[in-house]
């Protein structure tokens, strides 16, 4: 039940938000707190039978600000903001419901591949199809085309930014059986054959690497190669992880995707075109070449492309919980990530403007 009377630190918030032109009641803030997006105020002690006090912090009022702003008068909060308040949450009941979210997000869509160990025909065939329904879709979702295309016209330089090999259909198909069926749906060999197409630059080095492990006695074993276990793997991933490692990978995907989307869509575009930052409700600007820097890092081939641009994106959360997931089980992945959320990061400044009265 919802407080009629705010307490004296939820007075003092609602007035805090006030001055910032933001309104929010009481019951709203209970409702976030219950959802674990608002964290409780701490109480202070004031002795024995003088019971105790609450203090507004400085980051509470952060949090009811953006999430004020990011909320919607009858809508649910956006999944990616859901999932920023879990993980910063940090509480058990936070923690559950962020690796709630991100497991059902994978059943989702491991139902939809069908995946599953079952090895009549009937199963791997409705597994292939499934996979080749998905793979269809991916030539259709090339980012790195579009954005090239964005910024050599703000450049109005052809050469700005360097074209990358579309997202090929026969590889996510590949992939994608692999995901739903593991390494009994698909040898390694035709895996190898299928990058091979698309790296060709690579070819000779991998098929070297591919005749190393033969020979080592570990060809058809899919021996250090996680995904083989298929979408099954990934499930687990998440489900087994230890709280913290299960908040930082969240962290990861959550804000590396935010700054992508604030570059490349928000403010990339202007700046490279030597125009004013538009309005995004932030006092920051892209620096001049933000974007032919952002599509040029090595892994905005490997993972930002990968990942919608667009918080609000249908997409957006079974991508965002498969990323999740290959953080968790992949070697070196959280450093990667956060090694490229910094350089992202550092492509945005504040601009210091005066605020105009």
């Amino acid at each position: 039940m919802t407080r009629s009377v705010p307490s004296g630190a939820d007075a003092a918030l609602i007035a805090a938000l006030a001055d910032l032109g933001l309104t929010v009641s009481q019951a709203q803030l209970e409702r976030w707190r219950a959802a674990h997006y608002l964290p409780p105020h701490p109480r202070e002690h004031l002795g024995r039978g003088q019971g105790t006090v609450s203090h507004l912090l400085p980051q509470t009022v952060a949090r009811a600000t953006w999430l004020a702003a990011a909320s919607r008068q009858g809508r649910a909060l956006p999944v990616a903001a859901a999932w920023t308040c879990w993980g910063a949450d940090g509480s058990p009941g936070g923690v559950a419901r962020l690796r709630t979210a991100v497991v059902d997000q994978l059943d989702r869509y491991g139902k939809r591949l069908a995946a599953g160990n079952a090895r009549d025909d009937g199963s791997w065939q409705r597994r292939h199809d499934a996979a080749e329904a998905a793979a269809r879709r991916v030539p259709d979702l090339d980012q790195h085309a579009l954005l090239r295309a964005v910024a050599i016209t703000a450049a109005r330089d052809p050469a700005a930014v360097a074209p990358l090999p579309r997202v090929d259909r026969d590889l996510a198909l590949v992939l994608g059986r692999m995901l739903a069926g593991g390494g009994e749906d698909v040898g390694e060999d035709e895996l190898l054959e299928a990058l091979c197409q698309v790296f060709p630059e690579q070819a000779e080095a991998m098929r070297t690497a591919a005749a190393a492990r033969d020979a080592a006695g570990y060809g058809g074993t899919w021996k250090d190669f996680p995904l083989a276990g298929g979408w099954a793997v990934l499930q687990h991933a998440v489900q087994a992880a230890p709280d913290h490692a299960l908040r930082r990978a969240v962290e990861l995907v959550t804000a590396t995707s935010a700054a992508l989307e604030l570059v490349l869509v928000h403010l990339g575009p202007a700046a490279q075109a030597g125009l004013p930052a538009p309005p995004t409700g932030l006092d920051v600007e892209a620096v001049p070449e933000a974007m032919t820097i952002a599509l040029a890092d090595p892994m905005w081939d490997e993972w930002g492309r990968h990942m919608p641009l667009d918080g609000g994106s249908p997409a957006w959360p079974t991508v965002a919980a498969y990323q999740t997931a290959l953080t968790l089980l992949l070697p070196g992945r959280p450093d990667a990530l956060a090694g490229y959320r910094e350089r992202t990061e550092q492509l945005i400044r504040h601009t210091q403007k005066s605020v105009q009265p």
